[in-house]
């Protein structure tokens, strides 16, 4: 794989075209936020990601929404069943570091705070690249449009249009996709230690031909 890989990136299948640090003032504090994107000219290089057994266990055994949100496994489409649609895709980490946070006394408090920040900012730049290039978005973690998921009471979605799915939920080892596409390694909150920074990632799975230089400037401008 690895080999597969730095191959494509020696071609230019995969090469980095959004790169920037950038200012955020929120409410009590500032922080700067990286921004990273990468094009992955062919789509199916992202197939051998996808772990069917190893990530249905982790969402089934760690999180909370596994079969309450129609977003999430085990409802949620495989990667591969969408990704047969589309040619190639973007892919978007970003991240902060948690000194920013270093005020809050709780520190799994100031993970979740900085975590709320990155995934609003990531999101609304995903459905943008998604809306102005006719793609489909895969967002970080799950879906949050309603406040309490019809899939609870057993009822429909109520926006199946607007709803996505994160890249986990369709099976996505998302840690290994950075490591190995973008030579990024994810930083988790263990035993109590804040890691150094806190990252959020996000997918558009694309058919149109991209204008890398013009899609970095619309990324740049929504943070």
């Amino acid at each position: 794989m690895c080999r597969e890989i730095e191959g494509r990136r020696q071609c230019g299948q995969i090469r980095k075209i959004i790169d920037f640090e950038k200012s955020r003032m929120l409410k009590n504090r500032t922080i700067a936020v990286s921004c990273h994107g990468y094009l992955v000219e062919d789509v199916s290089v992202l197939n051998a990601y996808c772990e069917m057994d190893q990530t249905k266990n982790a969402c089934e055994s760690g999180c909370i929404n596994y079969g309450k949100k129609w977003s999430c496994p085990p409802y949620s489409r495989r990667f591969t069943d969408i990704s047969g649609h589309y040619r190639k895709a973007v892919l978007l980490v970003f991240r902060t570091k948690m000194e920013y946070y270093s005020d809050v006394k709780n520190k799994y408090t100031a993970l979740k705070a900085a975590n709320v920040t990155l995934k609003s900012l990531i999101e609304k730049c995903a459905r943008m690249i998604e809306k102005q290039e006719n793609g489909y978005a895969l967002l970080s973690g799950s879906c949050r449009l309603c406040k309490k998921c019809a899939c609870r009471s057993k009822q429909k979605c109520r926006k199946p249009d607007a709803m996505r799915y994160s890249m986990e939920a369709t099976m996505l080892n998302v840690e290994k996709i950075c490591s190995g596409l973008a030579g990024i390694k994810l930083q988790w909150y263990q035993n109590g230690t804040l890691p150094e920074y806190t990252s959020t990632v996000s997918m558009v799975l694309l058919n149109d031909e991209v204008k890398p230089e013009e899609l970095a400037d619309k990324v740049y401008h929504m943070i």
